[in-house]
């Protein structure tokens, strides 16, 4: 195991990193995500349940990382999604973030997300140039997120609100075939712009689609069975931030708590990464390779 051990450890009691799919519809139909290839029921999460599981969120482990989305662009109902993480915030929460493809950042949403207290988004580009972002970003508009993530940035200096505080703002670059040679032009440009940087491997989803590389031969625990918890618009429990379609239900959050499917359920799978008896696991976590995923490098000025 090379990898940082806090990041691959048994995250306990309770989960370090919480997805929730606040609502789990897109805009953009990129071929990298499972998102084009999802059948299970799409919709949007519930204020009751999502109060309920940020005040056991609250109650377990505030400094736990909180994402706004699963699988899905939460900016399309940017007005509740700020009310959501303002919510959280008031909570006490440490570190309530977001991923987004960044083409809603209209003036009005940058504002309210940084008046939200949200911590961190992070865009997802995959490109420096255009014509490279039309192939791995189906229905964007390479021009105008570049714009708006300018936008966001630039709102934050016009509320005074100082380069290194929240949010602090991202931008994602995931590393194909396709793109790989434009790596160090992205960090580059982007870096000179004040925006942070974070360049990690492609995903494949489970295996569902096809992987451009393997980084690693000899695996170890999956980060994202070890730390992570995912919880479906509908309070239905996914394996982990790769099971997009919950082929896995580990357990339902609108009829129990976080704590007690985290401790259930899903201990077993923990177990099994921990002693390396992977040949145990679900086939659905068996045959997967995306425990490669924890390594990302980040770039942060």
């Amino acid at each position: 195991m090379d990898e940082n051990s806090s990041r691959l450890a048994d995250a306990g009691a309770f989960p370090k990193v919480i997805l929730l799919d606040t609502l789990s519809y897109c805009n953009l139909r990129c071929p990298l995500c499972g998102y084009r290839l999802m059948t299970r029921k799409k919709g949007r999460m519930s204020w009751d349940l999502y109060t309920r599981l940020i005040d056991e969120i609250a109650e377990k482990r505030k400094d736990a990382r909180v994402w706004m989305v699963f699988v899905g662009e939460a900016l399309i109902t940017w007005r509740s999604l700020v009310m959501q993480v303002a919510y959280a915030k008031q909570k006490g929460l440490t570190d309530v973030v977001l991923n987004s493809n960044g083409t809603l950042l209209s003036d009005e949403c940058c504002t309210g997300l940084v008046e939200s207290g949200l911590d961190a988004i992070y865009t997802g580009i995959d490109a420096f140039k255009p014509e490279t972002y039309k192939k791995l970003r189906a229905g964007g508009d390479y021009d105008r997120v570049v714009a708006n993530v300018l936008r966001l940035a630039e709102t934050k200096r016009r509320m005074l609100v100082p380069a290194t505080s929240a949010p602090q703002v991202f931008v994602q670059f995931v590393e194909t075939a396709e793109n790989t040679d434009e790596v160090e032009a992205f960090r580059r440009y982007w870096m000179g712009e004040g925006v942070g940087v974070k360049i990690r491997p492609q995903a494949t989803w489970a295996g569902t689609i096809e992987p451009w590389r393997a980084t690693r031969t000899e695996r170890y625990p999956c980060y994202w069975a070890m730390q992570g918890f995912v919880v479906c618009w509908d309070g239905r429990v996914a394996l982990c931030a790769a099971d997009y379609d919950a082929k896995f239900v580990a357990g339902d959050v609108s009829k129990d708590s976080i704590q007690s499917v985290w401790m259930n359920s899903l201990k077993g799978i923990r177990d099994t990464h921990r002693v390396g008896r992977y040949d145990e696991l679900p086939e659905f976590c068996r045959s997967c390779t995306d425990w490669q995923m924890a390594r990302a490098e980040y770039y942060n000025k």
